[in-house]
């Protein structure tokens, strides 16, 4: 049964390649892609938000565009080792 997926609604068998059951076409990793859609809903919370840069970007907007993500990772940098310290005084 390796590659083979039940159908939640008619309990047959269908190859895991497929999207659809192929006997009652019910979607097979229903369960699966609401899981995914939820997790892909919530934002990172630890992700940098870095100004972004688009494909249709001239070269020196990119450039004045790499230098603001440039000031932003020291920013945060500096700001991350004030929190360290900031949280190591008081033990």
């Amino acid at each position: 049964m390796i590659g083979e997926k039940s159908c939640p609604n008619c309990k047959q068998w269908n190859d895991a390649k497929d999207a659809f059951c192929v006997f009652c076409g019910s979607e097979l990793f229903e369960k699966e892609r609401r899981v995914k859609e939820s997790l892909e809903a919530n934002p990172d919370p630890f992700k940098v938000p870095l100004i972004k840069i688009g494909d249709k970007d001239g070269y020196l907007i990119v450039f004045g565009k790499r230098i603001i993500q440039l000031v932003q990772i020291v920013f945060f940098g500096i700001l991350s080792l004030l929190l360290w310290i900031a949280s190591i005084l008081p033990g």
